[in-house]
């Protein structure tokens, strides 16, 4: 009988990451597949990408909507109470043999609380690692207590995990599912993506994301407002800027994102969601990946492209010669920006090292899920280091 793998995604580069999984699972003769989209992937305003995922052709896809339509905090905590209930219902109705997690999204964490409720045994992607200005690092966290096999993309993520009580045979450093999407992906040409955004790129260009800090209150405007005044003194250089995420306070980041663009329609491109073949094309290309996304700090260097990553959004992640660090203020993106532009940079850059760059991350995730003994999984015990 074939083992019932059911994968989660509520977010677009959530799935971006989780792609070749779910590709390779669907082929799998010893794995039955279904998706559970849910989420952003459910909002219009978000880019609607349940479109991407179904033409990727997916035989069972269960779409769950959990009513993402106020970003404050008790909007958010209500359609986290609807997720509990929906993600329980149809755990408790699918019955899976396993359900495959990745990050740390709220929404995530509410199926995987469901899934212990309904004991189904979870495998957890990009465990152990630390983003200290969102509140995401405490799901993160959360999702790995309740978490029966644990996939992180490096070793010092591993060694959280282990810190956390985990069982070191349950752990393995697999790399980075977005690393490992680079080598394999062809990426667009210069002229293609141009035809597909329909945007001229006739000048260097930024590629700006900018999501809430969720862990301080009210500053998101405030920040962005800063970055974008910073971007007046770069008239020479185009921009394309992509939607923040449905965290408290993306809606206001995404109204000043419409309303810069209106500003200056022949200098910046605004859209909701690239995808996730656009999205990389366009950071291949790009002079500097300019925000507060973790794409700056796990796929921009393996592409070689600078990272200026604003404030303390990713603040505790593994960082590369290529990323600068700088505050949430003009003057010191400006600072940033002139490092980055710089050819001294750039060339300092090529012979820099991946810390999360392993072959075969995917293909290693589907074999441990397809052979893994399930039999008293559930009966997790916590693993003393000491």
């Amino acid at each position: 009988m074939k083992r019932k793998v059911l994968i989660f995604t509520s977010t677009r580069a959530e799935y971006g990451l989780l792609r070749r999984v779910v590709l390779k699972i669907e082929k799998s003769e010893g794995l039955d597949l279904q998706l559970l989209v849910s989420g952003t992937h459910l909002v219009s305003g978000q880019g609607l990408t349940i479109e991407e995922i179904r033409s990727d052709g997916v035989k069972e896809i269960e779409c769950i909507d959990i009513k993402l339509n106020d970003d404050s905090g008790k909007g958010i905590c209500r359609s986290m109470g609807l997720a509990m209930q929906k993600y329980g219902e149809f755990l408790q109705d699918s019955a899976p043999d396993i359900l495959l997690l990745l990050g740390d999204r709220y929404e995530t964490f509410c199926c995987a609380a469901a899934a212990q409720i309904c004991q189904v045994p979870v495998a957890h992607i990009h465990g152990g690692e630390r983003t200290e200005g969102q509140v995401d690092e405490a799901f993160r966290h959360s999702i790995t207590k309740m978490s029966h096999l644990h996939f992180p993309c490096c070793e010092e993520y591993k060694n959280r995990i282990l810190q956390m009580g985990e069982s070191p045979e349950k752990i393995y450093n697999v790399g980075s599912l977005g690393v490992e999407n680079i080598r394999n992906m062809k990426l667009m040409e210069w002229h293609e993506l141009e035809e597909s955004i329909r945007f001229k790129l006739d000048k260097p260009f930024f590629l700006i994301t900018f999501h809430p800090v969720t862990l301080e209150k009210n500053s998101s405007a405030k920040q962005f407002a800063q970055l974008l005044a910073a971007l007046d003194n770069y008239p020479d250089y185009k921009c394309i800027l992509t939607g923040a995420n449905a965290d408290t306070d993306g809606k206001i980041i995404n109204l000043m994102i419409n309303d810069y663009a209106g500003l200056y329609p022949d200098r910046c491109f605004s859209i909701s969601s690239l995808g996730y073949l656009r999205y990389l094309s366009a950071m291949q290309l790009c002079e500097a990946v300019i925000g507060n996304s973790s794409s700056g700090i796990l796929e921009a260097p393996a592409l070689k492209v600078p990272t200026i990553n604003i404030g303390d959004r990713q603040k505790g992640r593994i960082r590369t010669e290529s990323i600068i660090d700088c505050e949430p203020v003009k003057d010191s993106i400006l600072s940033a920006l002139k490092s980055v532009c710089s050819n001294e940079f750039k060339s300092n850059m090529k012979e820099m090292k991946i810390p999360h760059g392993k072959r075969g991350t995917a293909q290693k995730i589907v074999e441990v899920i397809r052979t893994i003994d399930l039999d008293n999984i559930l009966k997790k015990r916590f693993f003393d280091i000491n």
